[in-house]
């Protein structure tokens, strides 16, 4: 089907020429046809970020029906130092499972260091992966990062190595803040300890800022991070 600036063209074509205001008046239309439609890139970038989102998502669901029926500790772990970030949902030893004391300290020494890092290590010893959820790999799309999780247990915004959010068996689960972006886009996720739903919220950044992208994406984080931690 012709579009109207066609029509005002063909009209014509029969004639000598076109006036100025013809001409003026096909172009603004053209101009609006092309800003009516967002770029295919921005649109796939989109498509992404809300995909890898609802993964997420059902993964926390996952995590928290497995801990019920299995009546044990569940976690949901996010490997950052993968290209692309992988997630997996591990399951531990049956019964209730203390998890170590994590304290947050500003400044640790060498010897407290290690001691977290044992810490770590021993309790990744005691968790095996859920068979079922491992039939599909689960990895983000290479356009979509998640810059940082935060959660109850680990009590800091984690961005490198690995986070993990903890399902229990009661039905509760971590509070935990997952943070996502693209190059023209943040998402994060708010994840109640009590409720089965969870709060999601989508951002587009702001194209005529002068500042790095990292830059932006660190400012919006903190922000984030600092209102979700007065809850």
């Amino acid at each position: 089907m012709p579009t109207l600036v066609q029509k005002i063209f063909n009209s014509k074509s029969d004639q000598r020429g076109f006036s100025l205001i013809e001409i003026l008046v096909a172009l603004l239309l053209t101009s609006l046809i092309v800003i009516s439609f967002p770029s295919s890139d921005t649109t796939e970038k989109h498509r992404n970020l809300k995909s890898a989102v609802a993964d997420i998502e059902r993964a926390i669901g996952f995590a928290s029906n497995e801990s019920v029926l299995r009546n044990t500790v569940v976690r949901l772990r996010i490997a950052f130092e993968k290209t692309p970030i992988e997630y997996n949902v591990e399951y531990g030893p049956p019964g209730n499972m203390p998890l170590p004391d994590m304290p947050e300290k500003a400044h640790k020494s060498l010897e407290e260091e290690k001691a977290d890092a044992d810490k770590v290590s021993d309790l990744n010893k005691q968790f095996t992966k859920v068979v079922e959820f491992e039939e599909i790999r689960h990895e983000l799309s290479g356009d979509v990062q998640i810059l940082g999780v935060a959660t109850s247990f680990q009590k800091k915004m984690i961005t490198d190595g690995e986070a993990s959010i903890y399902f229990y068996s009661t039905g509760e689960k971590d509070a935990a803040l997952i943070f996502f972006a693209t190059d023209n886009e943040v998402a994060y996720i708010d994840v109640q300890p009590f409720l089965s739903e969870t709060r999601t919220v989508f951002e587009a950044l702001n194209p005529e800022s002068v500042a790095k992208k990292e830059d932006i994406l660190q400012t919006k984080m903190d922000e984030v991070y600092k209102e979700w931690i007065k809850h």
